[in-house]
């Protein structure tokens, strides 16, 4: 016999004493009321075992007689009333009428006067009040009753300190409470504190521990809603584990099974979402069909899977065009709107999966009763959830898609205009979650690109997107989730060529320059705005910039952490008994926290500097005036390639931007260049030769779609030849070899280092700080060699030689062997202006930031350890390694994260690196040649080492005695960029 039937034995047994008992004290008898109480709660008990609604029933009637005949002021009223609201509460959960719920409410306001301020029952009153709040709103949506709920599980909690059998309980309760709230309000704050009243409840319910399903799924749920807030990927992850273990701990047959299923369910749901993975949807219906089962006719929570399971089936339908699918899907969202009627706190969900479904129907078979329904559903639901709740974006983008539908149906100019002020809004909103923000850009960009009388709107559509990828990336706390959150979550690889493309149509270049400049290297601007010069306003407002500059110093310490640190707080509730691993700290949302604090406080400070005379612009978007002065020292060549039309924008320091329209086909023909190179230099061991020809192909390509046209304008502008020209393309032209364009007319071996010298910039930004920071100096510089060499780097000996011998003319400090160190470089880096390395240099293509020079005893000096770097008289760095100004294929371009650009954000103006691997052999020679142009004026004037320019030029000279080398291929010397100044 299993514990189970032991215990409804037991049950039957004191249900049948507490019958015989009641005989005996019939009505009259003292003894009457207890006898109905007792027989009540037996009843109650059995039907908990069993759910036989009489025994239910007839316990909330023995209980009702019993509290009758305990009245006020009697020492029993209190036991009385607690007896029947639990029964009605049992029935309410069953049964869903609201006069259970009232009553049950009514009981437990009456119980909690009973149990003033001191009263050693006031804290359970607290919470079954609560309870019945917390309910009464899931049925009605009235926030002041979920406001009032908050208030009595806040107090409750006092009552529970650390240590309290029933702390957990009530931290589940208040996180319940926030939960609902943040689900009606979108407050942040409110998930967080979710988040840590969750997991220290998790804490507190161990393995074996009967609440720790409880505690799992409400953990779980906090993640995922923070999730679609912030597309943080962990917190995903986390989600669906955490509801997978709760799900184990309930297994056929458990009271609470459907809600786990429920819970686990849409974790998977939202990672085929976002993936695609189509065992994660099938999953997902199983789940809910399991739960469906679990809820027949009648059941309060039925709604829940009967809409998972809608979406599900409307998903699987997209996927595989199923009809039926579809069908089920709108017949099971319809019922489930049935059972929300107008009031239920959850009936928006309902009306948009319906409306969805709808939408998908009218476009398969083109029902125009379909799309006036869904505009009817899409209305209601957007009253519902007005601005400041977290699905108004999600329910003005039905709206607009809707509305766009009939628009194209019946031409009124009146939908139109309505389904592009939901978009607009959709797009602004503060309050929802990123992936609906998003959704709703794409969806302006879309309505209006057809119509070229909404040409500004469309490119007022772009302009707002910048806004939006910026502020979405404030909720990533660190450089590297930024990185993360721009490749998988973001993904608009070419958005910022698109929104200058049509700039440039609408006859504004200056914009679109501003435009690219905006968009390009997000990150990089993040961390240059926090180094930015404070020394005009240290001497207007010293305390402001005092406190900007500690605010600033504290946000690039976090941005460029290796990863989120952990919780300190859970740290020490978990106690030193407590196993790590069982320890699921929220490192991510402590930081995040941290971050928005910071944020918030530098909002406060930029406020009031920008109030300031002269200072209304500061920290804003910089215009082109300010842009303008990146051509000092020569024209800059922005090439911009979108899909709708592709241009090169050649700033001068004093003109308007040279506008250069590119041939049709251009963006596509580009995508193919780089995709054979890479494909080619994948398989350069086996087939090297192959690789020679399609580099060389590629060079004339480029030559001839791009390089040519630029080179004849730069001429009819008198630009004179072997001066200086610096590139800054866009999107995938990022990563080809433009500087080495060529031959420029067939049969010759005279390519574009022969016409002019090609340096490259991140941004136009990055190219004026070099500049600025570029101080003429008659001090010689001070150079640190750093090599690391084995027996694949066989000429590195040779080369730091090489470089070393130049200490006779300058001071030298050489790092090699044991003693190159990471930490000894980055320490004697502090010292020195100049720095040549030498290594092997390795790209992780994935994670860019952890792209690494190899040195000593194993250590790697990471493109992160470079960026935390602060070398304000850096000035030249030769980076003879493998990979150093390389992006892969697949990576966000426009953010340009490579090792080259790391050097000179922490200060280096100018730097030489590489595009691919490099040839061992080529470093002794190269260098020789390098330095000897360096240093061949040194004697006449030792500034000039330090004047813009001369390392571009010495590397130009240097790549012309090498191609003049005999056997030296070409892909040897066109590895070698120089950036910057």
């Amino acid at each position: 016999m299993n514990s189970s039937s032991e215990n409804l034995k037991a049950i039957d047994t004191k249900i049948a004493l507490a019958r015989a008992t009641l005989l005996r004290y019939p009505v009259g008898h003292p003894e009457h009321a207890s006898s109905l109480s007792d027989l009540g709660v037996g009843l109650r008990s059995r039907f908990k075992l069993t759910g036989h609604l009489e025994d239910l029933e007839e316990s909330i009637q023995l209980n009702q007689e019993a509290l009758l005949l305990h009245p006020m002021g009697h020492p029993e009223h209190a036991s009385s009333l607690s007896n029947l609201s639990r029964g009605l509460r049992r029935r309410f959960k069953l049964t869903g009428h609201l006069e259970d719920l009232q009553k049950f409410l009514q009981l437990n306001q009456e119980v909690l006067l009973l149990c003033p301020v001191g009263h050693p029952d006031r804290g359970p009153s607290l919470s079954s009040l609560s309870s019945a709040l917390r309910n009464r709103f899931r049925r009605t949506g009235h926030l002041e009753d979920l406001n009032r709920c908050i208030e009595l599980d806040q107090e409750a909690l006092l009552l529970r300190p650390m240590g309290h059998h029933k702390r957990a309980l009530s931290l589940n309760n208040l996180s319940a409470g926030l939960y609902h709230r943040f689900q009606q309000t979108g407050h942040l704050e409110d998930l967080d504190r979710c988040i840590e009243l969750d997991q220290e409840a998790l804490l507190l319910r161990p393995a074996g521990h009967p609440g720790r399903a409880s505690s799992l799924m409400g953990l779980g749920s906090s993640f995922r809603n923070r999730f679609r807030r912030t597309g943080h990927l962990e917190d995903l992850d986390k989600c669906i584990q955490l509801d997978y273990e709760a799900l184990l701990l309930r297994p056929v047959g458990h009271p609470e099974r459907a809600s786990s299923l429920n819970n686990l369910g849409l974790g998977l749901q939202s990672r085929f979402q976002l993936t695609g993975h189509l065992k994660d949807l099938e999953k997902f219906i199983q789940l809910n069909e399991e739960a469906l089962v679990l809820y027949p006719i009648g059941y309060l929570d039925r709604p829940f899977p009967l809409n998972n399971l809608s979406i599900g089936l409307r998903e699987r339908f997209q996927l595989t065009s199923h009809i039926e699918d579809l069908h089920e899907s709108i017949k099971l969202g319809q019922e489930a709107l049935q059972l929300r009627p107008v009031g239920h706190w959850t009936r928006a969900s309902s009306l948009q999966n319906l409306s969805l479904g709808l939408q998908s129907r009218f476009q398969l078979t083109g029902h125009l009763d379909d799309l006036e329904e869904l505009i009817k559903l899409a209305q209601e639901a957007l009253l519902l959830c007005p601005l400041g709740h977290p699905e108004h974006a999600s329910s003005l983008n039905i709206l607009s898609v809707g509305l766009w539908n009939r628009f194209q149906q019946a031409s009124y100019k009146e939908d139109l205009t309505e389904c592009l002020l939901a978009s607009k809004q959709a797009a602004n909103d503060l309050y929802s979650p990123v992936s609906d923000c998003l959704k709703a850009v794409k969806n302006w960009v879309e309505f209006t690109l057809p119509h070229h009388d909404l040409a500004q709107s469309n490119l007022d559509a772009y302009i707002t997107g910048l806004s939006f990828i910026s502020r979405s990336l404030s909720m990533m706390p660190i450089l590297a989730l930024q990185y993360q959150h721009l490749l998988s979550v973001i993904k608009l690889p070419e958005f910022v060529s698109d929104g200058a493309s049509q700039a440039i149509q609408l006859g504004q270049p200056v914009l679109a320059v501003e435009i690219i400049e905006q968009g390009r290297g997000f990150l990089w601007s993040e961390l240059r705005g926090l180094r930015m010069p404070m020394d005009r306003l240290q001497a207007l407002e010293p305390s402001l910039a005092n406190d900007l500059m500690q605010i600033n110093h504290q946000l690039e310490i976090l941005s460029t952490k290796n990863s989120v640190k952990p919780c300190p707080d859970l740290l020490l509730q978990a106690g030193a008994h407590q196993h790590p691993r069982e320890v699921d700290m929220d490192s991510f949302g402590c930081n995040l926290s941290e971050k928005r604090h910071l944020l918030n406080a530098q909002r406060d400070i930029v406020g009031k500097i920008r109030k300031i005379p002269g200072f209304e612009t500061f920290l804003g978007r910089k215009l082109f005036g300010e842009l303008q002065s990146a051509a000092k020292h020569g024209p800059v060549i922005v090439v911009n390639c979108s899909r709708h039309r592709s241009d090169v924008l050649i700033i001068l320091e004093q003109d308007s931007p040279v506008l250069i329209p590119m041939v049709k086909g251009f963006y596509e023909a580009t995508k193919t260049l780089a995709q054979r190179l890479t494909e080619a230099r994948i398989d350069i061991k086996v087939a090297p030769k192959r690789y020679n020809h399609v580099l060389r192909a590629t060079l004339q390509d480029l030559w001839d779609l791009v390089v040519s046209p630029v080179v004849s304008k730069l001429r009819e502008l008198q630009i004179p030849e072997m001066s200086r020209i610096f590139w800054c393309p866009t999107s995938i032209l990022s990563t080809l070899p433009l500087h080495a364009a060529g031959p420029v007319s067939p049969g010759t071996k005279k390519f574009l280092p022969d016409l002019y010298i090609s340096s490259y910039t991140p941004t136009l930004t990055a190219l004026i700080t070099a500049f600025t920071t570029c101080k003429s100096s008659s001090k010689l510089p001070r150079l640190l060699v750093a090599g690391q060499y084995d027996n694949s780097l066989r000429n590195t000996k040779e080369e730091m030689k090489e470089v070393v011998q130049y200490k006779k003319r300058i001071t030298v400090t050489s790092l090699e062997g044991a003693s190159a160190t990471k930490n000894a470089v980055a320490k004697t880096l502090v010292d020195h202006e100049w720095l040549h390395i030498a290594s092997h240099g390795t790209l992780v293509p994935k994670e860019p930031f952890g792209s690494y020079f190899s040195l000593a005893c194993g250590s790697r000096f990471t493109l992160l350890d470079i960026i935390r770097l602060n070398l304000p008289n850096a000035t030249f760095a030769f980076l003879s390694a493998c990979h150093t100004a390389e992006q892969s294929v697949d990576s966000v371009h426009n953010e340009v994260i490579h090792l080259a650009a790391a050097m000179q954000f922490c200060g280096f103006r100018s730097v030489v690196g590489t595009m691919w691997e490099m040839a061992d052999v080529d470093g002794p020679e190269m260098v020789k040649d390098f330095y000897s142009s360096v240093f061949s004026n040194l004697d006449e004037d030792p500034s000039r080492c330090n004047e813009v320019g001369v390392q571009a030029r010495a590397l130009a000279d240097a790549i012309k005695k090498m191609r003049a080398r005999k056997g030296v291929t070409l892909e040897r010397w066109v590895n070698f960029v120089h950036i910057g100044a």
